[in-house]
């Protein structure tokens, strides 16, 4: 059965070269494990703020250049959430690399939460990509708080969805008793229980996310299976979870318990009155 990785690194914001090579090693840890796939945080490489015109690269270019090495050298697929440089602007990208190490795709986030929408450029298109053992479907951060868009990936095939996140806690959401690491968990196994799938999620671990320590991350990257069981995970540290997978269970939890695309396609919505 494949084996899926989720890497939590530690970001040393702004500083592309320690980020990259804490990655790197990672990865090597990865591959040794046997992984097929390992999964990357969003902006692994650079972090999110007023840096990011002087740090977001090109795609290719030396930072993706490095990871298509190590795709190559472990001979695995890589899903690394990347700042890059474009003749548009900045973007929020996923980079999927193939195990020969070949730039299969990129995805640009499509949803921008709040100040993102000035930092970054709006992806149009959502992405599914065939892996040979599965197709997975892609998701970064705030992407997977709408279901529209998870549903849509896996109405196109997706038995996999791949969330490169800076997940975060605030002053802001902490006075309002929101439970960042617990909340983000959470949405992870829904997303997997209500359409059935797989769902892999990277976070950034550590103290701060941001040089004013405004943004500081939960971790909790995990691994959760369509019957929402947590198959690998950790805290707040950096690590990494390698999970063995069989996709083929997708269909036995269908058949035994959980049948809501097929009743989603075939009972219609009733009409909703209001009173």
């Amino acid at each position: 059965m494949p084996r899926i990785a989720t890497l939590q690194t530690t970001c040393v914001v702004g500083d592309v070269e320690a980020n990259v090579s804490q990655a790197l090693l990672m990865l090597e840890q990865a591959g040794k494990a046997g992984a097929d796939l390992a999964v990357l945080p969003e902006c692994f490489a650079t972090g999110i703020g007023e840096h990011l015109a002087e740090t977001a690269e090109p795609i290719p270019g030396s930072s993706a250049d490095r990871l298509c090495e190590a795709a190559d050298a472990h001979d695995m697929w890589i899903v690394a959430g990347m700042a890059e440089k474009t003749d548009a602007g900045i973007a929020n990208t996923a980079l999927v690399i193939a195990p020969g190490g070949e730039i299969r795709a990129t995805y640009h986030k499509r949803f921008l939460y709040m100040q993102e929408a000035d930092a970054f450029i709006r992806g149009d298109e959502g992405l599914v990509v065939d892996m040979g053992f599965v197709t997975a479907g892609i998701a970064i951060c705030y992407d997977y708080i709408f279901p529209e868009y998870i549903r849509a990936l896996v109405d196109q095939g997706a038995r996999l969805i791949i969330h490169p996140t800076a997940w975060v806690t605030t002053d802001i959401g902490e006075q309002w008793h929101y439970d960042a690491a617990e909340c983000y968990r959470a949405q992870c196994r829904v997303r997997a229980l209500e359409n059935g799938v797989y769902f892999i999620s990277a976070d950034h671990g550590g103290e701060a996310y941001d040089p004013g320590g405004y943004l500081r991350p939960v971790g909790n990257s995990c691994v959760i299976a369509p019957w929402g069981q947590v198959l690998g995970g950790m805290g707040l540290g950096p690590g990494i979870a390698v999970v063995e997978v069989d996709f083929d269970a997708i269909d036995g939890w269908t058949a035994a318990a959980a049948p809501y695309l097929h009743d989603y396609q075939t009972v219609p919505v009733p009409p909703v009155s209001r009173v």
